[in-house]
């Protein structure tokens, strides 16, 4: 019996935690235009804008953060809200959580 109840109250925990999660591992919905590039369903991750900065049309259905590094670890500077345009420095970044 005590080893039921202890498998019941692990299985419970691993399945709290698997909804826990963050939404990050998935996709964001719509595109994502960099300087008049399209991307469909951009997946999450850190992005540099390179030397010359970059145009953003946020197209999508999540939140572009806006760092001051090519690494996203310097900030974040803004935010391009979903369904809206901004711009990145030169040597900055963007992240899609």
């Amino acid at each position: 019996m005590r080893r039921t109840l202890i498998s019941l109250g692990s299985l419970a925990a691993a399945g709290m935690l698997a909804l826990a999660m963050p939404q990050s591992a998935f996709a964001a919905n719509g595109t994502l235009v960099v300087n008049g590039v399209a991307y469909e369903n951009p997946g999450p991750g850190c992005y540099p804008a390179g030397d010359d900065g970059a145009q953003i049309d946020n197209r999508t259905d999540t939140d572009v953060e806006v760092f001051a590094d090519p690494a996203c670890e310097d900030g974040p500077v803004t935010v391009i809200s979903a369904y809206d345009s901004g711009s990145v420095a030169p040597g900055g970044s963007i992240k899609i959580a």
